[in-house]
């Protein structure tokens, strides 16, 4: 177990230490907004693996809010400045971000495994869980939430163009709203907390 905790350890080191060269080999893009349609029902049901090896469900986080980020630990630019600016929303909330799970759901389960994501997610916070699964658990959760991801190959390897945003999901598992990567994070804030207000309000 512990040598097995290195080795992850010193990977993820190397990915994070790569990461320059990653930014000139992918440079950076304007993330995909999320595609909802008026109406559109978001959530629901899912299955997948946390940083434990763990099977959890939507319900294993029932009365939580939820701050849901699809992305991949390969990711040369979104993914890590959005767990960056999630972990300054957590701070920024204060007390009220004892009411939060962020969840960073990895696009790329071929190569995301639990350790992984445990290595990665822990670099950035130690409140972000990072969950993964099967491929048809990965696409099964990105229709739900509408999450457009594909590959795109580069040489003998591949990397993801993915929906770029945050979704704020309510105790009751409803979409709150979608906090753009474009906000900063006092903005981000004051959204989560106005969703607060009005579900206590409402």
């Amino acid at each position: 177990m512990k040598r097995t905790l290195i080795a992850s350890a010193i990977g993820i080191l190397l990915l994070l230490a790569a990461l320059p060269l990653s930014y000139q080999l992918w440079p950076a893009r304007t993330p995909v907004a999320a595609a909802l349609q008026p109406g559109e029902q978001i959530g629901g049901p899912f299955e997948l693996i946390n940083e434990q090896g763990q099977a959890v469900s939507e319900q294993t986080f029932a009365g939580r809010w939820l701050l849901m980020f699809f992305g991949f630990t390969r990711c040369a630019d979104i993914c890590p400045t959005t767990l960056v600016q999630i972990s300054k929303v957590l701070d920024g909330l204060g007390e009220q971000g004892d009411q939060v799970q962020p969840l960073f759901i990895s696009l790329d389960p071929e190569r995301d495994t639990p350790q992984v994501l445990a290595a990665y997610t822990t670099f950035f916070d130690d409140r972000i869980l990072g969950l993964t699964g099967s491929a048809a658990q990965i696409r099964q959760v990105a229709d739900a939430y509408a999450v457009y991801f594909r590959k795109v190959p580069m040489g003998d390897t591949y990397m993801l163009d993915h929906t770029g945003a945050i979704y704020l999901m309510n105790p009751d598992g409803e979409l709150a709203g979608l906090i753009s990567l474009q906000m900063t994070a006092a903005q981000a804030v004051q959204e989560i907390s106005r969703a607060m207000a009005d579900a206590r309000d409402g």
